[in-house]
């Protein structure tokens, strides 16, 4: 039977197309890959039926879901079929005591947004800035960071458990799920939960997934503050991460103002412009304790010698443009809508005390290739690491531009680890530059992973 027979058979006929360029390219430098087919199962069973297919005929897999995790992650590199999630869109599970959510790959940000507010409004899950179509269980795997890490930590650590198809067509959980009907925690099993998170789907298909979810603030104020250079920005984000006391602190550079206002090319940084712009979550219990936060921040803020700072919610009613930095999930349009549809970044995790330096190195990198300084930060885990992330917007259809973005995003990860910095979510080429760097005993270790879980090499081939 031909391969497009024996998916349909699967999956029914209207589930399979050949593969187009929506799966076969994204907004990223990367090169557009080839497939054969894109078939779209609804169900772990329909999972199961077409890994053990593509294991029978030694067909490479590719997983998607939006295709927005901007590192080409999703692109198909060997051919064979590209495995589509969306189909698989079910929230299957809330456990209010427990405080967890299971859902399906296919769950979107803004669809657990709705469906928390109206089946748990005391209980939230945190977004990234990222549109409210993509995948709540991707950021998750891929180990993102949302507007609640700064006390929470990166996503991985929000993952109780999972359901999984290894390459053999066996279907596996891990976290308490393996063992009890309820998916409370990783703990006290072996944690085998980490084999799928930031691997990139090359040791299986992850088709559900167990994520904490956290009480709901009763009291919120947000504020926007201005800092003049890196290291005030950085005492700032040291100093609010490490009271405990603090919901998020986001910082962006200039050049993100400039386009959420919709300029696009030749940025300049005017005199009286601030150097970053800090967004900060200040959350209470109690209005007692809110407005005890509220001064603790005040006092943290004039030690650092920012001055200027305003009511979040205030400045987006006033300048209507800012309140897509308010609310979560969003579209930043100036991100996704810049002319020529490129976007890319260097993301990456890493200690305090090498921030500032690293910071500036990957800034200066920027400028000299061409492209406005756009960092993107906060403070993880109550600030045992940090984020630095480097953003460029690119004109896709110009290939001086993308040869010059892609040669600027390979210096960057080479400057993150410079610093001591690890890229996340890392193209094929940051994850080359991470291994050419590893210890030895690391990469052995990942390709025994590797050699158990796919020997063939045929699980999202490419990646790591």
């Amino acid at each position: 039977m031909e391969l497009k027979d024996a998916l349909a058979a699967i999956v029914g006929p209207t589930h399979v197309d050949p593969a187009g360029d929506r799966h076969l390219q994204d907004v990223t430098e990367n090169p557009p890959g080839h497939a054969e087919f894109v078939v779209r199962p609804e169900t772990t069973a329909e999972v199961r039926e077409v890994i053990v297919l593509a294991a029978e005929r030694g067909t490479p897999i590719t997983p998607v879901v939006a295709g927005y995790n901007v590192a080409g992650l999703a692109i198909p590199r060997n051919g064979g079929v590209v495995l589509d999630l969306t189909r698989m869109n079910e929230i299957v599970e809330l456990d209010r005591e427990a405080m967890y959510v299971v859902v399906e790959p296919g769950v979107t940000f803004a669809q657990l947004k709705s469906f928390l507010d109206a089946e748990a409004p005391e209980l939230v899950y945190t977004y990234p800035f990222a549109p409210p179509f993509t995948s709540v269980m991707m950021n998750a795997l891929l180990d993102g960071l949302n507007n609640l890490s700064m006390p929470h930590g990166a996503m991985g650590k929000w993952v109780n458990g999972v359901e999984a198809v290894l390459a053999d067509g066996d279907v596996v959980r891990t976290g308490s799920g393996g063992v009890v009907d309820r998916w409370f925690s990783r703990a006290p099993v072996p944690d085998f939960s980490g084999l799928f998170v930031s691997t990139q789907g090359t040791t299986g298909i992850v088709t559900r997934i167990a994520l904490q979810l956290q009480p709901r603030p009763a009291h919120r104020r947000r504020w926007l503050a201005f800092a003049e250079d890196l290291p005030s920005a950085y005492g700032v984000m040291r100093a609010l991460a490490r009271t405990g006391s603090f919901g998020d602190c986001g910082l962006m550079t200039w050049p993100a103002a400039k386009q959420v206002f919709g300029a696009t090319r030749d940025l300049r940084k005017v005199d009286d412009e601030p150097f970053a712009y800090l967004m900060i979550d200040i959350t209470g219990a109690s209005e007692a304790e809110l407005d005890s936060r509220i001064e603790l921040g005040k006092q943290i803020l004039e030690d650092n010698g920012i001055e200027q700072r305003f009511d979040a919610d205030d400045a987006a009613r006033l300048v209507p443009a800012l309140a897509k930095l308010a609310q979560l999930p969003t579209t930043l349009d100036f991100l996704l809508d810049f002319p020529g549809g490129g976007l890319t970044w260097v993301g990456s995790y890493g200690p305090g005390d090498r921030w500032v330096d690293g910071a500036q190195r990957g800034l200066d990198l920027l400028v000299e290739h061409g492209f406005p300084p756009f960092l993107v930060s906060r403070p993880m885990d109550g600030g045992h690491f940090y984020v630095l992330r480097f953003v460029a917007n690119f004109d896709k259809g110009d290939p001086a531009e993308v040869e010059r973005v892609r040669t600027v995003m390979g210096k960057l990860a080479d400057a993150v680890l410079d610093h001591d910095y690890v890229p996340y979510k890392p193209s094929a080429d940051a994850a080359r530059r991470i291994l050419d760097r590893a210890d030895p005993g690391f990469v052995r270790l990942l390709d025994r992973v590797r050699n158990a879980f796919d020997p063939d090499r045929r699980m999202n081939p490419g990646r790591w």
